[in-house]
């Protein structure tokens, strides 16, 4: 496809590439690319914060950058989703506040960095020694289950659940933090969340001005469901792949 580009984040990533090779068409340089765009042609922005120069500004591209940068923000990403009513963790960026809710009994998710994934700059805190210094401070809720609801212009076209990978020892099982490196893996058979989950995911999304992204959600019995962040260069294999490619031709 000649009119369609994909524009990654880096162009080490695995799943931009796998994408488009998916879809049938190439990945865009982040510079020195001759490929200058127009009013009939689209870049797919996985997770790029920036466009090449060169490109005309009448090219369509979905996921503005700078709508990706507010995104990609810990602190941005949930005002914007609190100002639009989305429901998210209580938050803070105040110290004194953070040390109040662990004086209530409460954990504190120290946020050090604001831009980061797989658990990076995470520091739990349950005691006013533990807390340290950061720029994010969120309320941290417990959780009867972990999803990832992909959303593609207002649509939801997958769900996948957070599951314990039984090739981790017990011990290595991050409960908390539940990512790939603590023990977690994606799964779908079987994997259901209510209609007000899935249209939280899609309010989520459309208030980060995004055309598509994979959407974070927590539930459980005591708040029903939060929403923690919108990712907009998500890990894609399998089908979820598969998803992505045909949604996205046939948007296009």
């Amino acid at each position: 496809m000649r009119n369609i580009r994909i524009l990654p984040y880096k162009m080490g990533s695995k799943s931009a590439k796998a994408l488009a090779e998916a879809i049938g068409c190439l990945r865009l340089k982040t510079e020195g690319s001759r490929w200058r765009g127009g009013l009939s042609k689209t870049v797919i922005n996985w997770g790029a914060n920036t466009l090449p120069d060169a490109l005309r500004a009448s090219t369509r591209v979905l996921n503005r950058p700078s709508q990706v940068v507010v995104a990609s923000n810990k602190l941005s990403a949930l005002t914007a989703l609190k100002d639009n009513d989305v429901k998210v963790p209580d938050f803070t960026t105040n110290k004194e506040t953070a040390l109040s809710w662990i004086q209530e009994g409460h954990i504190v998710v120290c946020r050090t960095l604001l831009r980061a994934n797989s658990g990076l700059g995470i520091v739990l805190a349950e005691t006013a020694e533990q807390l340290v210094d950061a720029p994010l401070y969120v309320k941290y809720a417990k959780k009867m289950q972990e999803y990832r609801i992909h959303v593609i212009e207002g649509e939801v076209v997958r769900v996948q659940r957070k599951a314990r990978s039984r090739e981790v020892p017990d011990e290595e099982v991050n409960w908390q933090i539940r990512n790939h490196d603590n023990g977690f893996i994606f799964a779908t058979e079987g994997v259901e969340v209510g209609e007000n989950v899935e249209r939280s995911a899609i309010d989520a999304v459309a208030a980060l001005g995004l055309d598509f992204g994979a959407v974070d959600v927590i539930t459980h019995p005591s708040y029903d469901h939060y929403i923690l962040e919108v990712n907009t260069a998500p890990g894609l294999t399998g089908t979820t792949l598969e998803v992505y490619a045909e949604k996205l031709k046939d948007l296009l």
